[in-house]
């Protein structure tokens, strides 16, 4: 009997970062793990480098090109530091964001 996994969007997760470097699989992981499927993780690049053992560079160069290919997206910023979360290709969901129609007094 196959075994059930606790973490089926993890796993999900795992199978479509499989084509990316090791560094850019332990990004993404670690942005998963820190922020879920949805929220934004509110940490720098210099403590995200830190806790994943990677030089900051590394980490801010492999950060921008995950956003370009849109595994992680550009949430907000405070000051200086910006921050992310997971994309579409991440979470293999389309972010559909609600308009509101204007309305005339």
């Amino acid at each position: 009997m196959p075994a059930t996994s606790s973490y089926p969007e993890l796993e999900a997760l795992q199978a479509r970062i499989s084509s990316l470097s090791h560094l850019k699989q332990n990004l993404v992981m670690t942005y998963a793990i820190l922020g879920g499927l949805e929220h934004s993780v509110e940490r720098t690049a210099a403590t995200l480098a830190g806790l994943m053992g990677v030089p900051a560079p590394h980490f801010s160069r492999a950060r921008r090109e995950l956003e370009k290919d849109g595994w992680l997206e550009y949430t907000h910023h405070e000051g200086q530091v910006r921050f992310y979360r997971l994309g579409e290709m991440a979470t293999g969901r389309e972010v559909v964001v609600q308009l509101r129609s204007r309305t005339t007094a």
